[in-house]
């Protein structure tokens, strides 16, 4: 479990924010952690699972509502479970974490 405290990261109260974590998810290519709506958060890991093997991180574009992988061009849809665009070579979605947010201490757990 990450314990993960957002009250320093005034950008992650943003509706449709995201912010990225270093050091975790699969081969420490980091996870996103995105901003669905006040109370609603997802966290996905930053691995490509088109590029698995090659351990490729999934980057930020578009007001950070998607991720794209630089090496295939596949671009995950973050408010949407992390799914790929239709025109994606990926058929496969990031992998998900499980997260649950205390509005009170505004800290996200985040589950594996």
């Amino acid at each position: 479990m990450i314990i993960f405290n957002l009250a320093p990261i005034q950008s992650l109260t943003l509706t449709n924010n995201m912010a990225g974590v270093a050091s975790l998810g699969y081969d420490n290519n980091g996870i996103i952690i995105y901003c669905n709506s006040e109370d609603e958060y997802f966290a996905y890991d930053r691995t490509c699972p088109y590029h698995l093997d090659e351990s490729i991180p999934v980057e930020n574009v578009d007001n950070f509502m998607y991720a794209e992988c630089p090496e295939c061009g596949s671009i995950y849809q973050l408010w949407y479970s992390g799914f790929p665009t239709e025109k994606s070579v990926s058929q496969c979605p990031l992998k998900q974490f499980r997260t649950t947010y205390n509005p009170n201490t505004k800290i996200l757990y985040i589950y594996n």
